[in-house]
């Protein structure tokens, strides 16, 4: 039997993995508590020794906010539980945070627990490995529903990141998010580019674009549901617990490698 701790389940997503987690038999979900905002004030700590009646976790899972993501890092650590982290939207001020308050325990952070998505990027990086950097040009789209918080979205920005890493750009000096209006002139060749689209149910849309002379590739990875992110998550948490101490992602899980298949 796994037990899950798991944070941030009055969210979107904290809700989908509970609902998951009701069809395995050999899991049994010890808390669910929501962000800091939402337990009357008490410390994290509080509020999963009283749910959990004492019993420490197997694992703690975690979609609620970046602020209260440390507190419950900080509450795992101290008791030597492993984490699997899908909360989005930190700083790199707070991911640097997040690693120190993590090194004791083995931890898997992914702005994205989709395997296809994570396929998806290992694909965008062999293709930019691949693409010269001079003749062509990378756009990348997300699209979410009208509620979603943070633009651009924290897997966009992983994709900027990747076609930065690749390109031995500066990710902060070439990215361009939704500033095109009026005589731009022409498109600088140093230039990633990121379009976000709210509104409505849409659940999560990222397509990258690579445009050159006469041709272009698009990569898209489209959800109709959050299943495939709660799977995903369980598969993660699963791994997890078996691992040692360290920072892992989605990508570490699946082994996938840098080169070319």
């Amino acid at each position: 039997m796994l037990h899950v701790a798991v944070g941030g389940a009055s969210g979107r997503m904290g809700r989908a993995f509970l609902a998951h987690l009701e069809e395995h038999d050999d899991i049994q979900a010890l808390a669910a508590a929501t962000d800091l905002a939402e337990v009357s004030g008490k410390e994290p700590s509080v509020c999963f020794d009283q749910i959990c009646g004492g019993q420490d976790p197997d694992v703690v899972v975690d979609f609620s906010s970046p602020e209260a993501t440390l507190a419950y890092a900080a509450w795992a650590a101290a008791r030597k539980v492993p984490m699997v982290i899908g909360t989005t939207g930190f700083t790199l001020t707070q991911l640097d945070q997040l690693a120190d308050i993590l090194h004791p325990v083995p931890a898997l952070l992914s702005p994205n627990m989709s395997l296809m998505m994570n396929l998806a990027w290992r694909m965008m990086a062999n293709a930019v490995t691949v693409l010269p950097n001079d003749t062509i040009d990378v756009e990348i789209v997300e699209k979410h529903h009208r509620d979603k918080r943070n633009a651009p979205s924290s897997t966009a920005l992983k994709m900027a990141q990747i076609v930065a890493e690749k390109r031995g750009w500066s990710l902060a000096q070439a990215l361009r998010h939704n500033a095109r209006w009026g005589m731009i002139g022409s498109r600088p060749q140093k230039e990633i580019a990121i379009s976000s689209v709210r509104g409505g149910t849409l659940i999560s849309e990222h397509s990258i674009i690579f445009a050159g002379p006469g041709e272009s590739l698009e990569i898209t990875h489209r959800s109709q549901s959050l299943e495939p992110f709660a799977r995903g998550t369980l598969r993660a948490a699963r791994w997890i617990v078996k691992q040692s101490p360290g920072v892992y992602d989605m990508l570490d899980m699946l082994g996938l490698q840098e080169v070319l298949y």
